[in-house]
């Protein structure tokens, strides 16, 4: 076991102010493209409510005051609030009101707008209300521990998945996701992985640190480790795709597995 510790208040703390981060991003990003989600834009409320026929009226009517144009404003405002609230107040509202405003998006959207970096910003916020309900009792344990197993299985599961795939074993899949339109890849990092020998051992880091990453619930020094793997694989993300979310979300579950290892297994 390596020389230091980390105890749940400190694990909290650090969680919410990691936690923040993406939440503020979140909601500022979906702020600045309001154009596009407002009644007449082309994720406008009045044609993504039509999926939602089968609702009775009531809940309906509900949806169309906290998701249409104004109350999604206000939804996305009140989320930025909680971001700047989360490291400040150590009570369960802030995180708990924060995963609401997430949880209201990705159902506005369902995919448009939302994706993985959202769903793990659930885990975590949820994980973080829990654990301040309830800060020395068994429920704040299993808040923190929930985001820690949750985080593991993240990276095991997609790793697994890759696996699986020839496309990934044989590292084309790289050069497909530098070819994606959307994310408009830089040139070095498509001349960096242009030949096959790059492009499949760069393939081979991110499904063996994934694969193995479950060891990092054995011990702190491979959680350390394996983390630090994980953490240059997704600031390589932000880099070369622009996924800036998904670092700071993941970032934000850390605290939570480096108390599991330093803490609960140590007992």
């Amino acid at each position: 076991m390596i020389g230091f510790a980390i105890d749940r208040a400190t694990a909290c703390d650090a969680t919410a102010w990691l936690a923040a981060i993406p939440t503020a991003i979140a909601a500022i990003e979906l702020l600045q493209v309001r154009r596009s989600w407002c009644d007449r834009g082309v994720w406008g409320w009045p044609l993504l409510r039509g999926e939602l026929r089968r609702l009775p009226r009531a809940a309906q009517s509900l949806l169309d005051v906290a998701l249409g144009a104004r109350g999604f404003t206000a939804v996305l405002a009140l989320q930025l609030a909680a971001a700047i609230a989360l490291p400040w107040l150590t009570g369960p509202w802030p995180a708990a009101i924060a995963w609401a405003c997430v949880l209201a998006g990705a159902f506005r959207f369902r995919g448009a707008y939302h994706g993985g970096a959202d769903a793990m910003l659930l885990v975590v916020l949820g994980g973080l209300a829990l654990a301040r309900c309830d800060p020395d009792g068994a429920l704040g344990s299993l808040g923190l521990a929930y985001v820690a197993v949750q985080l593991v299985l993240s990276y095991f599961v997609a790793g697994l998945v890759k696996l699986r795939e020839p496309s990934w074993r044989s590292g084309a899949a790289m050069h497909e996701v530098l070819a994606l339109p959307q994310y408009r890849a830089p040139a070095w990092a498509r001349r960096g992985l242009g030949s096959r020998g790059m492009a499949r051992a760069a393939a081979w880091i991110v499904i063996g640190f994934e694969c193995l990453f479950p060891l990092a619930l054995l011990d702190a020094r491979a959680a350390l480790l394996l983390g630090g793997v994980a953490i240059a694989f997704h600031a390589g993300n932000v880099a070369v795709l622009g996924l800036n979310r998904f670092l700071w979300t993941w970032l934000a579950a850390y605290p939570a597995l480096l108390l599991m290892c330093t803490d609960w297994l140590a007992r």
